[in-house]
């Protein structure tokens, strides 16, 4: 089988996990829109990238994100949204028309930042247009259904882990002896609550031992200054490193934590979470469908609340050391269940449906589970 995969992301090691493991079920898959050095030209040249790859025997494209049809410029220039919608959608007409299957994986109901001139409306276009619609939660397909958007099928394959499990770190949480470190780390946007988080620690009683570390690339320059003056609050007990963590460097920081906070306003999916369970550190999680199939005994889960936020950090900080270790084999057994290996095989056997290659409904059992619904 020949799998066109749309867009690539080189800091996600999600696409390098799943696609190796399929490669090694023989799968052949090759990247859409990397035939010159300019993204703009690449965009434009993509639905004859498409027709020549369907010339030559491919017949299905894997869709991640939807970002790589925004055009540059778009900020400044509202009218670049409408085009790159009408491009996309125009691309969408094509691969249909050409026998192009399209398989989307739905990382998320919504595009994190502004794509389109109508973000819904392309969604809805976009699960039409899909021969399945891949999630890894059912949260996700609720948020599509939210917005008119039903797919034809779809199937819930789970996020795998990030990151090796080990039997054991070098480092337990709870065990260092000092202050409970506490750690969000990921790209800083909007949604992920950062500015919620620096001002609900700001509300941790000043006696508690806790530190609070925010690593992660923050490009919003007028966001770095609002979390700089909230970090101003805490004093000493906030560490901020506002620019992209190394790959080198990522496994310390990770181990250096004794939880791990997540403060998501709204979120899908998140790779984020997935590697912190690898790395068998607890979690702090807002209480969002998304987490619901999360391991209960690794996580501190609070109301979405500022208030709720602050108390989650206390009881984290003043957990007992035993307390911490249980929550972190609860993290690391969750996480050592995924296997990418079986999400690979199950993806590549929902695409086999797809493509008239296999006829008997794939493994329904856990972690996967497959539902498909009658458009009328």
């Amino acid at each position: 089988m020949k799998v066109l995969v749309f867009p690539r992301d080189d800091q996600n090691p999600y696409q390098r996990l799943l696609y190796g493991e399929m490669e090694r079920c023989g799968t052949n898959i090759s990247y859409l829109g990397r035939l010159t050095p300019s993204r703009s030209l690449n965009l434009l040249l993509l639905p004859l990238e498409v027709a020549v790859r369907r010339a030559a025997g491919a017949r299905l494209i894997h869709l991640h994100w939807v970002y790589g049809f925004g055009f540059p410029g778009a900020e400044r220039f509202p009218a670049m949204r409408r085009l790159a919608q009408a491009w996309f959608t125009l691309w969408l007409r094509l691969i249909g028309l050409i026998g192009v299957h399209l398989v989307w994986t739905a990382h998320n109901d919504l595009p994190h930042a502004p794509v389109f001139a109508d973000d819904v409306g392309t969604r809805r276009a976009l699960v039409a247009a899909s021969d399945l619609v891949l999630a890894h939660s059912q949260s996700a397909l609720d948020g599509l259904a939210a917005l008119g958007a039903q797919p034809r099928k779809s199937a819930i394959i789970p996020h795998g882990p990030l990151a090796p499990v080990r039997a054991a770190w070098s480092s337990t949480p709870g065990s260092g002896g000092g202050p409970r470190h506490i750690l969000f780390f990921g790209k800083i946007l909007d949604y992920k609550g950062v500015e919620d988080l620096l001002s609900a620690f700001a509300d941790v009683p000043a006696g508690t031992a806790a530190t609070l570390t925010v690593a992660g690339q923050c490009e919003d320059p007028a966001m770095r200054e609002r979390l700089r003056a909230l970090a101003r609050a805490s004093g000493e007990r906030v560490t901020l490193r506002l620019e992209r963590v190394a790959e080198q460097d990522v496994a310390p920081l990770l181990e250096s934590a004794d939880v791990i906070v997540l403060p998501y306003r709204k979120v899908t999916t998140s790779g984020s979470a997935m590697l912190a369970l690898a790395y068998g550190r607890p979690l702090i999680l807002p209480d969002l469908d998304a987490f619901a199939h999360l391991p209960r005994e690794a996580i501190v889960s609070y109301d979405r609340t500022r208030r709720g936020l602050t108390s989650a950090l206390a009881q984290a900080a003043n957990a007992e050391s035993s307390t911490l270790a249980a929550m972190a084999a609860s993290a690391r057994a969750y996480a050592a269940a995924l296997s990418w290996r079986e999400i690979a095989a199950r993806t590549r056997c929902e695409m086999d449906l797809v493509l008239g290659l296999a006829t008997r409904p794939c493994d329904h059992g856990d972690p996967v589970t497959v539902s498909a619904t009658a458009r009328g």
